[in-house]
């Protein structure tokens, strides 16, 4: 019977551990939310599907076209017009032909159509790197509402202390019933805050459900804390990083070659194509001769080709402008990032280091003089709200500082966080 008992109680706690209700309360990894906004990101999805596109595409510009079978029948005989068989006919000829591009062409084509798959690559890279800049920022807000809400509650819990000793104070005489009151209404006005809050957190759950392609009904896990961790990066290796390796930088200079590449094979206009052919002949039923064949397009129209050439040159000449321009952009990028970052950090360091340690220390202080009749209620109350906004605004410079981090890491196109060096907050 114990042995039943204790197998029925096992099998119950394993039902308890492994239930859904457990998956649903566990907690927001940023790392595995990024995996799943680009595996499932359906914008991300269609782009891959068009690289895929241009890859097969690139193979298909370097084939030759479909050779040609023509077949002549000559001399039918006018008495029987449906009879159209080779048997029917004096002669038959069957002309095999090709057409052969002027050699370079056709490995310029390709060659072009390689570059736009690469450039379409680039562009992948670049949209992940923008969804994942998003999906961090949605995620640090949906964290820091979060953790503002505890913070209200916290300073909630801290009024609930005031108001008893007010209570205390207004039983023996020391404190008249309005401080009790006060204290209410304070409680009620960080309750409203607190819904406020609540409803901004769900508008931020919705922008990160929106970006991980989950349904707006699903209800979302509460998050981990906003990563406390501070950056350390050389300025000048991610900048000479990010503008070799940036995929904008990469996808304008694959356009930027593609237009050097299509001056080439305008150039080539101006020599001809060609097509080889053969025909045997069948005579009586029997093929006894052939006939070869040689075709050639003359480039005659010479002014149709100057222009052609001019398009492709003047194209070519704007994408290499266009690939310096995006080198400028992206150094000028980073180095406001940078200084950016640099900015957040000694903004949430200055809160660390000087005003949340002496803010704590302050309504500490007033809490102690109000119990003993040292200060009015106004004070503690006055002490009391600015530790509610200096713990809040300390909560938004930590948000800050992350989302500085990832714009930064957007521009450089690098995971600061795994490539840099972090160092944890104390």
């Amino acid at each position: 019977m114990r042995l039943a008992l204790a197998s029925i109680l096992i099998s119950t706690l394993m039902l308890i551990s492994f239930s859904p209700l457990s998956f649903a309360e566990e907690r927001l990894d940023l790392g595995a939310l990024l995996n799943e906004a680009l595996s499932n990101n359906p914008e991300l999805k269609a782009m891959r599907e068009r690289v895929n596109a241009l890859d097969s595409r690139s193979k298909a510009e370097g084939s030759l076209d479909d050779p040609t079978l023509k077949i002549e029948l000559e001399d039918l005989s006018t008495d029987r017009p449906l009879d159209i068989s080779p048997d029917d006919a004096m002669l038959t000829r069957y002309t095999f032909s090709q057409m052969f591009p002027f050699p370079g062409k056709r490995g310029l084509r390709e060659r072009i159509a390689g570059k736009e798959a690469w450039a379409a690559r680039a562009e992948l890279t670049s949209r992940e790197l923008e969804i994942s800049f998003m999906l961090k920022e949605a995620f640090f807000e949906y964290a820091f509402l979060d953790e503002s809400i505890r913070v209200n509650l916290g300073i909630k819990e801290l009024i609930s202390d005031a108001v008893k000793i007010a209570e205390t104070r207004y039983a023996v005489g020391q404190a008249p019933q309005q401080d009790v009151l006060k204290l209410n209404v304070e409680q009620a006005m960080i309750t409203n805050e607190i819904i406020n809050l609540e409803a901004e957190r769900a508008v931020s759950s919705a922008m990160l459900k929106s970006l991980l392609n989950r349904p707006q009904a699903l209800a979302l896990s509460a998050p981990f804390e906003m990563p406390k961790a501070t950056i350390d990066f050389d300025f000048n290796a991610l900048t000479e990083k990010a503008v070799g390796a940036n995929p904008d930088v990469l996808m304008a200079q694959a356009q930027a070659q593609a237009g050097e590449l299509g001056k080439e094979l305008a150039d080539k206009n101006y020599y001809p194509d060609f097509m080889l052919g053969v025909a045997p002949i069948q005579r009586d039923g029997r093929f006894d001769n052939y006939d070869l064949m040689f075709q050639v397009n003359i480039p005659l129209w010479r002014g149709k080709y100057n222009s052609l050439a001019q398009e492709a040159g003047a194209l070519a000449k704007a994408a290499r402008l266009r690939l310096l321009s995006m080198k400028n952009i992206k150094a000028f990028e980073i180095k406001r990032a940078a200084v950016q970052v640099e900015a957040a950090q000694r903004s949430r360091e200055l809160y660390e280091t000087t005003l949340l340690p002496q803010v704590e220390l302050s309504y500490q202080s007033a809490l102690r003089n109000y119990q003993t009749g040292t200060i009015e209620l106004l004070t503690l109350l006055d002490t009391e709200r600015e530790l509610r906004a200096t713990r809040v605004e300390y909560l938004r410079a930590i948000l800050d500082y992350n989302k500085r981090i990832a714009a930064l890491e957007r521009v450089a196109g690098v995971d600061l966080r795994s490539t840099g060096a972090a160092k944890r907050s104390e």
